[in-house]
């Protein structure tokens, strides 16, 4: 039989509802564990999938082990018992990063370099020249240590496309949780209202298009000594398959903004979707609708990030306006503190999310067309 291990997917906080169901369409079962935190059993493959395949995951862990240990002789021993060859080579470069919250030990230097030991000790010196470097999580809590691998390496939200930065860029992982809240599955028109560096649109077409956000990066576990490649690409073969080549329904992006027009047009020629995608350098204002029906969508300035003057409170004005007149009949989201330039829109609005944008706390707000 398969071996099967422990894992724990971590995802922003207010997505994991989200990245569930992205985990069930998959065919495998987590629940929720932690907020920004979720865990299910499989094996390689459900590990692979995962990496592969989730718009709202940030990384992917697998749970080594888990034991008791107040003194460094007990977690000396205790390290040196876990399976490191499954997923450490000799020699291999290891970051270690701990974390300790009410135990006896607590000097985080000394407890790296003791799993380094132990590490060492069960796989010795002498390495492969694998240069990737394997990232280790020993969490402290009362005396427990949890250890975990990391599988997944560069965050997730790295899709590959993203070649340029606008201001206060939002993060892809965000950006898919939004467009997934909002029902958005590339059968409707989509509106990029302010695109800025063009993640909305981005995000938005890789889900129209059924193309797999991981299938062009690499991950952590392809350094792992047990690393199955003949899984892998059966795996990226298959994503290939289901990917379509054409949208079945227009995505457009706007901002007023030459710099930032460039860039989102930079990274959509990186995503190679340049050519599918309707982006324009105009004011939101020039807007009208393409068709019957469908989702504006929405990051637009907010104060904490830009400050709060009037020009803003007419942003947001003119904004209602525009979801509330020129696009009366579509779905319009807005991701936005609940704050007066909020109310300022004039909009009718209720709350999907609840995220965190750059450290500053967010809603994802949706009237209905």
């Amino acid at each position: 039989m398969a071996r099967l291990d422990d894992y724990f997917v971590i995802t922003a906080p207010g997505l994991e509802e989200l990245c569930a169901a992205e985990i069930q369409q998959l065919g495998i079962s987590a629940e929720i564990s932690v907020a920004g935190g979720l865990q299910f059993r499989g094996g390689l493959r459900e590990l692979y999938l995962i990496n592969l395949w989730s718009r709202t995951a940030s990384r992917v862990l697998v749970r080594l082990g888990e034991f008791t240990a107040r003194d460094f002789p007990a977690l000396y021993q205790k390290l040196s018992k876990q399976p490191w060859g499954r997923f450490v080579r000799p020699g291999q470069d290891c970051n270690i990063k701990v974390t300790c919250h009410g135990s006896r030990l607590n000097h985080s230097g000394r407890i790296a370099q003791t799993c380094l030991d132990a590490i060492r000790r069960v796989l010795g010196q002498d390495g492969g020249g694998v240069p990737e470097t394997v990232t280790i999580y020993l969490r402290f809590t009362e005396d427990r240590c949890q250890v975990s691998i990391d599988s997944s390496g560069e965050h997730l939200h790295r899709r590959g496309y993203r070649q340029a930065h606008g201001a206060a860029p939002l993060r892809e992982t965000l950006a898919a949780g939004c467009l997934l809240s909002c029902g958005y599955d590339g059968s409707q028109a989509l509106v990029d209202v302010m695109t800025g560096s063009g993640t909305f649109a981005l995000e938005a077409a890789m889900i129209a298009l059924k193309r797999a956000p991981g299938l062009t990066r690499d991950f952590a576990f392809m350094a792992w000594p047990k690393y199955r490649a003949g899984l892998w690409q059966q795996l990226c073969v298959e994503a290939r398959r289901q990917q379509k080549q054409e949208l079945d329904a227009p995505i457009t992006a706007v901002d007023s903004n030459p710099k930032a027009v460039a860039a989102a047009a930079a990274n959509m020629k990186a995503g190679e979707v340049d050519e599918l995608i309707d982006l324009r350098c105009c004011a939101m204002q020039e807007l009208t609708p393409n068709t019957d029906g469908g989702l504006l969508i929405c990051n637009p300035p907010y104060g904490e990030r830009l400050g709060r003057n009037a020009v803003l409170n007419a942003l947001y004005h003119d904004l209602g306006r525009i979801y509330s007149e020129v696009f009366s009949g579509w779905d319009g989201a807005i991701l936005c503190p609940d704050n007066l330039l909020l109310k300022a829109s004039g909009l009718k609005l209720h709350q999907l999310l609840r995220l965190s944008n750059g450290g500053i706390k967010v809603g994802l707000f949706l009237k209905r067309g």
